[in-house]
């Protein structure tokens, strides 16, 4: 069996989480193998299980799955001397792999089939094409081991809602670089988007498998890397009440004009000493935090605790924007909200520069070290629209 680093990656984190509730979400672009990884897992699962497993694969049609996952599957069996009509009841599209059974099966029109029985393992394919989240949360509640999903990052859905802030995950970012086995001819097609004119986010979401961004989207020079460990650092921070509280790790390579922002801290409802206890387990002491001058009774607490905190020095956010727009932001891997919040952060009114007041916790705490230290010596006293 050819297998990619995406399998690997998939076969760790089942190893590691099943049995825990989790759900492991593949991301990726085209080719990158994310489809044909989790089969051919799947199919391995099946056939050395010491005892019967109920493994369900689903999407939202009977017809795509036929066309898709399970052409796929079919390719699997072959591959490994099997051939599938010796193995697959036609008319229930089950397929009984060792003492197990993989069933494929189409969610529309099928809800009451699809939610009602309870498995072993779920795989949702292609989850972001209509697929209802409460018809998801119901079959994942009647899973019992593992469920698996996987999406083309097109655009933000129920995982990034509802999944994310509320379960236990693992996500497995891959695209066609991950896949040495993609045929020339789908990696030239694919390849020939990269620097079309207008293909921009077709390239993001389908050739590096990144969530796609809205089209008004304020702060797009950014991309994923690591973050540089040479350069001095510090952190901003954005207080919450109903939004959460937002730590980010910045530092700034003025030389190469580069911006590195690491998420560390977003979470709602913390008191102020839930918050210390957070910080302290973060930043270490003595280090910068550059947080919001609008919440003075909170930081004075935290310099009363020991933190080596400072008000920012608020500037027409517009002037902000244009300043960080200068720079390529590079995101850490992880910095799951921050991602959300650069491909959602977005123009209320663009010919009059004036930004939705939404998607911005985090890049708040970003912008404030990050102005901190690209314009120490702002007059105070200005204030941010």
């Amino acid at each position: 069996m050819r297998t990619t680093d995406v399998f690997k990656w998939n076969l760790k984190a089942y190893q590691e989480l099943k049995g825990t509730e989790a759900i492991i979400a593949n991301q990726g672009g085209k080719g990158s193998s994310k489809t044909m990884s989790i089969l051919q897992l799947l199919f391995l699962i099946a056939k050395h299980s010491p005892k019967k497993l109920r493994i369900t694969i689903a999407s939202y049609a009977l017809p795509h799955l036929k066309a898709g996952a399970m052409s796929d599957f079919d390719d699997i069996l072959v591959e490994e001397g099997i051939q599938p009509d010796n193995v697959r009841n036609r008319s229930e599209h089950i397929y009984f792999i060792g003492k197990s059974e993989i069933t494929f099966t189409g969610i529309e029109g099928n809800e009451a089939k699809v939610t009602g029985p309870r498995r072993d393992i779920l795989y949702v394919n292609e989850a972001n094409k209509r697929i209802k989240y409460k018809v998801f949360e119901l079959m994942n509640g009647r899973t019992r081991i593992m469920t698996f999903i996987d999406y083309n990052p097109s655009a933000e859905f129920w995982f990034h809602d509802m999944v994310i802030p509320n379960f236990k995950y693992q996500l497995i970012k891959s695209n066609f670089t991950n896949n040495p086995y993609l045929p020339h001819r789908e990696l030239q097609n694919l390849l020939s988007k990269k620097d079309k004119p207008g293909f921009e986010n077709w390239w993001k979401v389908y050739g590096l498998g990144e969530l796609g961004q809205l089209e008004d989207a304020i702060l797009t020079n950014w991309r994923f890397g690591e973050f540089d460990k040479n350069l001095p650092y510090g952190y901003g921070l954005d207080f919450g009440v109903k939004d959460p509280d937002a730590l980010v790790k910045v530092a700034v390579d003025k030389k190469n004009k580069k911006l590195y922002w690491k998420e560390e801290l977003y979470q709602n409802g913390l008191s102020t000493d839930e918050l210390a206890l957070k910080l302290s387990s973060i930043v270490d002491k003595g280090r910068l935090i550059v947080a919001d001058s609008a919440s003075k009774r909170t930081i004075k607490d935290l310099k009363a605790k020991g933190f080596n905190i400072i008000p920012c020095i608020k500037n027409k956010i517009v002037d902000d924007i244009k300043a960080m727009r200068e720079y390529e932001l590079i995101l850490t891997e992880g910095s799951t909200n921050l991602e959300r919040e650069l491909n959602s952060w977005i123009w209320l009114d663009k010919k009059g520069e004036i930004p939705i007041d939404d998607f911005n916790h985090g890049i708040d705490s970003g912008r404030y070290k990050t102005m901190h230290v690209l314009k120490p010596n702002i007059r105070k006293g200005q204030r941010i629209l």
